[in-house]
């Protein structure tokens, strides 16, 4: 197993990014408005090298600024080139200005030319990092570093890096983060715990290797996660026919609702114009159907020492990384249109809320696109520490085997799902399960818990029956479970105030 040598970074002084981030922020399309303008001003300047209308195109049409510009071609060039030279100025000052550091507590962000930022997230309450490789700076071997912190909106970008530089840097980040959540830890208790620091170089290591060229297909190439951090018996392949598959019969029924409603309105009204409607709408779900193809191929996850490293993506690839003990809750749920061929999907909650796309836009809740359940179950031993069994029995199961499950009496609540309805307190985390149409299950770590509340409605208690709710960080994912017997809601309750304060103890 190999890990990524540490690197001059955090070393506490402030460091700029990759020299070319303008270019990848914006400067591409900056180009691309400059060559609309050249395109569109091309009959100008060859109208005011040749002085004459060309045959045939009939008398010109007055026009104030194309005269004024033929009138005054050296004052308008210089005008052009006066811009340029100002959005090129301003964006070398930008790069300038964005700086960013690492120290033994800190990730500290400051950047802005006229409103300044200065952002700081603190080591010990780090999310995740993420490496986010966006086809244009892939190509040129940049990475963009999302360090994933508690808190609203308060990640931290570092957009761009080396390639090199972003693996290693990430590598220093989560090792500063352990041993600060290792000395808040020893701290809180009265005792010391302390590492020597890790060595850091100031420059890249030198060995021979292959040309740029062959870099960047090597890049291209190979999965986005580290094939020697991969353990072989928990390494999940995505299969590009059910990713497809999945995808289509995600999207099936929205597009067979679209075309029945445009298809009565042809047949309702006589107006075969309607039939221009679906275009758009085809086009956007063709789209979203590519984009989640896309994004999604490539996947693996495996168990590393830094953590759970998660890594997908043809074009765009990600690549992140869960510290342990940062998932506060876990959601594995079955659509019906997959039902017939045993698919799941997993999605988490995670202290980190971030109001811009991390990891392609679905690292921050999704976790496995699609599997079958031999996948959830691999997927599920990484990041919960229950066993396999309670895993298969929460999602397929129906009654008895430790789930407490609704009463008769709450058959008009739950009419098909009563007995699939109900909960269990295991040994390291609280699980839900629920839906017999739309399976779906949800486990809370018991570490993770904030709270345990039991709603009942004026219906709910005429029938005895309560909701429970088990509060963790505000996500995807709403822990919560309805029509269960009020005095198995409040032996929940009562069970499970004593065995959080236990599992966060230890």
């Amino acid at each position: 197993m190999t890990t990524p040598e540490p690197t001059g970074l955090a070393d506490g002084d402030w460091h700029r990014l990759h020299p070319a981030t303008p270019l990848f922020r914006g400067g591409i399309v900056f180009v691309a408005i400059v060559g609309w303008i050249l395109v569109n001003l091309r009959d100008v300047f060859f109208e005011s090298l040749f002085d004459e209308v060309v045959p045939g195109d009939g008398p010109r049409e007055p026009n104030p600024a194309r005269d004024w510009i033929l009138a005054n071609v050296p004052i308008a060039m210089g005008v052009l080139l006066v811009v340029l030279l100002v959005v090129v100025a301003f964006a070398w000052l930008s790069w300038r200005m964005h700086e960013f550091r690492v120290t033994d507590e800190l990730v500290e962000v400051r950047s802005g030319v006229i409103w300044r930022r200065h952002r700081r997230g603190r080591l010990d309450r780090i999310q995740g990092v993420n490496i986010v490789r966006p086809i244009v700076p892939r190509i040129f071997g940049a990475a963009r570093l999302e360090i994933s912190v508690a808190g609203e909106d308060a990640n931290i970008r570092l957009a761009y890096l080396a390639g090199w530089i972003a693996d290693a840097l990430r590598a220093d980040i989560l090792r500063r983060a352990t041993e600060a959540r290792s000395a808040r830890i020893a701290l809180a208790v009265e005792e010391r715990l302390g590492s020597p620091p890790s060595p850091l170089l100031a420059e890249r290591p030198a060995a021979a290797g292959p040309g740029f060229l062959e870099q960047r297909a090597a890049e291209f190439l190979r999965p986005e996660l580290d094939q020697p951090l991969a353990a072989p018996d928990s390494l999940v392949r995505m299969d590009v026919g059910r990713l497809v598959a999945s995808t289509a019969l995600s999207l099936g029924i929205p597009t067979i609702l679209v075309a029945a409603a445009i298809w009565v309105g042809v047949a309702t009204t006589r107006e075969f114009a309607i039939l221009f409607v679906l275009v758009p709408s085809v086009i956007a779900l063709a789209t979203y159907a590519v984009r989640r193809v896309t994004r999604s191929l490539r996947y693996s996850i495996a168990a590393t020492p830094d953590g759970i490293r998660v890594g997908f993506g043809l074009l765009s690839t990600t690549n992140e990384t869960l510290p342990p003990g940062r998932i506060h809750a876990v959601q594995v749920s079955q659509p019906l249109v997959w039902r017939p061929f045993g698919w799941w999907t997993v999605r988490l909650n995670r202290a980190a809320n971030s109001s811009r796309d991390g990891a392609a836009g679905q690292a921050n809740t999704t976790i496995l696109p699609v599997g079958d359940l031999a996948d959830v179950e691999k997927v599920l031993g990484l990041v919960l520490p229950d066993d396999a069994a309670l895993v298969r029995e929460a999602l397929v199961g129906r009654g008895g085997d430790g789930f407490t499950v609704s009463p008769p009496r709450a058959r008009p609540y739950r009419w098909f799902s009563r007995r699939r309805n109900g909960f269990r307190l295991a040994s390291e985390s609280v699980v839900l399960r629920k839906g017999a149409i739309w399976r779906e299950a949800i486990f809370v770590p018991l570490a993770r818990v904030q709270s345990v509340a039991i709603v009942r409605g004026p219906l709910a208690r005429a029938a005895r029956l309560a909701r429970v709710e088990v509060h963790t960080v505000a996500g995807v994912i709403t822990p919560s479970i309805g029509a269960i017997d009020e005095h198995d809601a409040r032996s929940l309750f009562s069970s499970a105030e004593s065995r959080v304060i236990e599992a966060m103890a230890a």
